[in-house]
Formats: structure tokens, C-alpha cells, sequence
């Protein structure tokens, strides 16, 4: 299934309430303009760059899947530390990655310290 990235945009301005007016000045464009981006199938990478960093939403990720998506499945960012989603195999992937980071972090703070007291010997 095709993405219709307008109707996504579109979907997102409706889930955030926000209406056109404001995310048009958010943007930069008319009411107009944000209008036809409903209707299109496809927008300029650096368009839906604008359009996602304005509503903190990662529309990239939509076509980097490599699967059908429903409008659930959009991965939002946020930066400055708020709340980050992914999906639950990819969450599964980073706590794993994280507790064997923690781990090595441990074992290298050990060696320190054996180093640092032969050292002082």
C-alpha cells in the first residue's frame, strides 16, 4: 500500500489539534498551500523536513519501514528530552544493547581499578 503522505500530515495536524492556520505560520506557507499538501501523495524531502520538525513527528520514518504502516505506527521524536517512541522491537533491541553497554561499563571500571592499585605499588 501506497504512503499518502498528505493525508498523514493532515492526520497528525488533527491528532495534535492543531489547525491549518497556525501550522501554516508554523511553517511558513498560506492556508492554501497547506490545503494542497493534504491532496498530495508525495512532498519534498525538505518540506516534510519543515512539516515534521513543526509537529515534533518523524514522517520519515513511514518510508524507511519497509512495510504497510497504519497512522499508529508513525514514529514521533521530540527533542530538548521529552518522550521518544519506537517501536516495541526496536525498544526490545535498545534496552538490550543497554544493559550489555552497562555491563562492559562495569567491567572496565574494574580493570581501573585493579590498574590504579598496581600502580600505586
Amino acid at each position: 500500500m501506497a504512503i499518502h503522505i498528505g493525508k498523514r500530515i493532515k492526520e497528525e495536524l488533527h491528532l495534535q489539534d492543531i489547525s491549518v492556520s497556525d501550522f501554516a505560520k508554523k511553517i511558513g506557507k498560506s492556508r492554501n498551500v497547506i490545503y494542497d499538501i493534504f491532496e498530495r501523495e508525495s512532498v519534498d524531502t525538505g518540506l516534510l523536513y519543515t512539516i515534521g520538525k513543526a509537529l515534533n513527528c518523524d514522517f520519515f520514518s513511514l518510508y524507511s519501514t519497509q512495510k504497510d504502516l497504519t497512522p499508529d505506527h508513525i514514529k514521533h521524536f521530540h527533542a530538548n528530552g521529552h518522550n521518544v517512541n519506537y517501536y516495541s522491537e526496536q525498544l526490545s533491541h535498545i534496552l538490550q544493547k543497554n544493559k550489555m553497554l552497562e555491563a562492559e561499563i562495569m567491567y572496565l571500571k574494574k580493570i581501573i581499578t585493579l590498574l590504579e592499585y598496581k600502580k600505586e605499588k
